[in-house]
């Protein structure tokens, strides 16, 4: 990964922490300074090594794990702040990244918390379980 490559992931991963949904090539591109043909261009490479995932025009941030660009049925949520998951499993890894708090599972629970956790302790106990193989993920990662 090149330089320009690291700050374009870094500044995807700040502005989405920060509450921004779905970065596009224009706030990164304000975000770091660089010239939006440069972006254009990590936003490709990026994609092309599975480090985020872009919308259909590619100007767009869709998925950078664990966090989602886009309006998902998985929400974490710290105090008064929030960030959609691309599904209950990155949910988790965006609390084990930022600190305790609450899972949301919008179809399951009516927007009401399903899980919380705190000191590294998820409650209610469960199961995870995965339809698609890890192998499979990225043979159709919006799916998986």
């Amino acid at each position: 990964m090149g330089t320009v490559d690291r700050v374009v992931r870094a500044a995807v991963f700040r502005l989405l922490v920060a509450g921004l949904e779905g970065p596009t090539l224009g706030d990164v591109a304000e975000e770091t300074g660089l010239e939006a043909d440069e972006v254009a261009r990590s936003f490709l490479w990026l994609a092309d090594e599975h480090r985020l995932t872009l919308s259909a025009g590619k100007d767009r941030v869709v998925m950078a794990h664990p966090f989602s660009g886009v309006s998902t049925d998985y929400r974490s949520r710290i105090g008064n702040s929030a960030w959609w998951a691309n599904c209950g499993w990155d949910a988790f890894g965006i609390l084990a990244l930022l600190g305790d708090g609450e899972v949301v599972d919008k179809s399951g629970n009516g927007g009401e918390p399903a899980w919380t956790v705190a000191d590294g302790v998820v409650t209610p106990a469960g199961l995870v379980h995965f339809v698609v193989p890890a192998a499979q993920f990225w043979d159709d990662i919006a799916f998986t």
